[in-house]
């Protein structure tokens, strides 16, 4: 079935449709843009139903929903990718009302919370008037999550209220002027995946290796660190790493650095 082009152009209700209305198997790679951050993963079908999604993070239905949120970038159906086990029994049009629905509400969230690398930290006194401050649960457990260091995205996952919930509750709690909003450095955020990557490579090797290649890219305080410069320290840490489990490996977990950086920075 030759079904592809770009959500720009082709939204994910018509591709729904489309799927259901020539009752198709397989499955819809979709590589998405939401703002400047990108989602990858799969929409399956089984004889033209939704019957599982995949996205790292989230869950399956959660899959679905992110990428009606999505405002473009390339899809396309493969007939070969077949899922084993249903995850999904919703039917395709209660998943196309919850999900226009969800279109809607990250449009007006998005005008607050533009992106999911912002990091929330506490007013240290907020002015709140003469009001007082009453918070649901959920809220609740939103605000124990800022600390100036999670990013939006980071408490979306932790809280297990999905992304849409968490920024809805982080909108809200910024019009409060409980908390405030701040953009990580690029450096900031991905120093963290940068070791988590290079340990599964390397294992005890991993922090010579990447402490050479920040010197190397002239990175000497990541909090700091450009997204030229974190890009860079890839490119140093492939050779070195290269010397010591081979270029196919190396190269390997460099494509994977790249892949965290483009969906951490754009």
């Amino acid at each position: 079935m030759a079904l592809e082009g770009d959500l720009s152009e082709f939204p994910l209700t018509d591709i729904i449709q489309l799927v259901d209305l020539s009752k198709k198997t397989g499955g819809v790679s979709i590589r998405g843009l939401r703002g400047s951050q990108h989602f990858d993963g799969w929409l399956y079908f089984r004889d033209g139903k939704i019957v599982g999604a995949e996205m790292d993070g989230h869950t399956p239905l959660d899959a679905v929903y992110t990428f009606f949120t999505l405002s473009s970038g390339p899809f396309r159906f493969h007939d070969e990718r077949v899922l084993s086990q249903p995850t999904i029994t919703v039917s395709n049009e209660v998943i196309i009302m919850e999900g226009i629905m969800r279109q809607d509400e990250w449009a007006t969230i998005h005008e607050h919370v533009p992106s999911l690398n912002l990091v929330p930290r506490l007013v240290p006194n907020p002015t709140t008037g003469n009001s007082e401050i009453n918070l649901e649960a959920e809220e609740w457990r939103i605000l124990t999550m800022v600390n100036g260091k999670n990013t939006i995205g980071q408490i979306a996952q932790r809280s297990g209220l999905g992304e849409v919930r968490t920024c809805e509750i982080v909108a809200q709690l910024l019009q409060s002027g409980l908390i405030e909003n701040r953009e990580i450095a690029p450096g900031e955020a991905l120093a963290p995946e940068f070791e988590r990557i290079a340990a599964g490579l390397l294992g005890t090797s991993a922090s010579a290796v990447l402490q050479e290649a920040y010197k190397q890219a002239g990175v000497f305080d990541t909090g700091r660190a450009t997204g030229d410069q974190m890009l860079a320290v890839v490119d140093y840490f492939e050779m070195g790493a290269t010397r010591l489990v081979g270029a196919a490996r190396a190269s390997g977990a460099a494509e994977e650095l790249r892949a965290r950086m483009h969906e951490v920075i754009g």
